[in-house]
């Protein structure tokens, strides 16, 4: 199949559904498809072989954003953003001859339907969040297929357009994310033998580093690594300050992620903080691929990555009390940390690759996904 995999931020940024189209593109040609992924024009990571990248230029969403009525309009700017890129990728992507547009987003309905009527493709539409707009349950229930990255996605989807995607979860590579030997220079000479607790992700607001860094104090001698880069660093650091924790946490930045594995590896727990938008939770199943054990929200898709009770544990989210009373209770119970430790691997090999692309596939050939009614239960 010539399979176009269409998102805008894949070539533009870093973060989990840029992450999936990518792997996505690479076990796609893998198996023999003819693999080309649309993305606007900017800085991008390095293709698989064999895939094609093409990208457009495209008006970024600060530009609408800052004129006046759209100022707090978010779904309408990134709407008008992805519209711009839309404009000149048009062409291409109703003449390029593609069996599959699959986007990832509802905001390229409106690109990814005229290109099946003008060309012939099938559209196949990708559910990661709640990227909702007006007007956008007329588009949807026109897609040939639809898919979500997990049950909560499914039906957050179902109550908004009428039909239940079929359920793909999001793939990890579990030839990278695996147990490795830790780095003994992560702790640093200060903090030999105190725990090190983990955050990997973006820095947003809703990825709730806040209540990981509030939850510190309650924490004796442990030490909060946080891995990642955005726009809410800044005041994280203020918090981090104004509480007296600047040796007891540290800011990593952006890591690649082959830097990874080595990371989750030399953690003692990894904390998934997020209350809002976390539709998944790829960072907890690659930490358990890793052999890390997760405490994490009681919110969105993290019930289904995290077995509770067996790899992890789940509390309420923003509650740093809550938090800190899980990460006590398995810091001081080693037996119990050790045999999560052991099971997660084996857990998290349900999101190996080569199943995610199976049911993929499916999608693609009509086998599963088909856009259905939705039936409350």
């Amino acid at each position: 199949m010539r399979v176009a995999l269409y998102n805008l931020t894949t070539t533009t940024k870093f973060g989990g559904v840029e992450s999936f189209v990518w792997d996505l593109a690479r076990e796609l040609v893998g198996r023999d498809h003819q693999v080309t992924v649309i993305g606007g024009a900017g800085p991008r990571r390095e293709a698989a072989p064999g895939v094609r990248v093409i990208t457009f230029p495209f008006v970024p969403r600060a530009f609408w954003q800052a004129i006046p009525p759209l100022r707090r309009a978010y779904a309408e700017a990134k709407l008008l953003e992805r519209l711009t890129m839309a404009v000149p990728a048009l062409p291409h992507l109703a003449s390029a001859g593609y069996d599959i547009i699959h986007i990832q987003k509802p905001y390229d309905l409106g690109p990814a339907l005229l290109a099946r009527r003008l060309g012939g493709a099938k559209v196949i539409l990708g559910c990661h969040g709640e990227d909702f707009y007006r007007g956008d349950t007329l588009l949807a229930r026109r897609v040939d297929a639809s898919v979500s990255c997990s049950r909560f996605n499914a039906e957050t989807v179902a109550r908004r357009y009428g039909f239940t995607p079929e359920v793909v979860f999001n793939g990890i590579d579990i030839s990278l994310f695996r147990p490795v030997s830790p780095d003994p220079m992560l702790r640093g000479r200060d903090h030999v033998g105190s725990p090190l607790l983990l955050f990997v992700g973006r820095l947003q607001p809703w990825k709730g580093v806040e209540t990981a860094i509030r939850a510190l104090p309650h924490i004796p001698q442990a030490t909060l690594l946080v891995a990642g880069a955005g726009e809410d660093r800044p005041r994280l650091e203020r918090i981090v300050a104004e509480l007296g924790l600047d040796v007891r946490v540290r800011f990593l930045g952006g890591l690649d992620r082959r830097d990874l594995p080595r990371l989750y590896s030399s953690a003692d727990l990894l904390l998934a903080t997020s209350h809002a938008s976390e539709t998944f939770g790829i960072g907890p199943v690659e930490a358990q691929a890793c052999g890390l054990p997760v405490v994490a929200s009681r919110f969105g898709g993290f019930p289904e990555v995290v077995d509770e009770g067996r790899t992890g544990l789940l509390v309420p989210p923003r509650d740093p009390q809550a938090l800190a009373d899980a990460v006590n209770a398995l810091l001081s119970d080693p037996a119990r940390r050790a045999a999560m430790a052991a099971a997660a691997p084996a857990w998290a090999a349900q999101f190996a690759w080569p199943a995610v692309t199976d049911r993929i596939e499916a999608v693609y050939r009509g086998g599963h996904g088909r856009v259905s009614p939705f039936q409350k239960t």
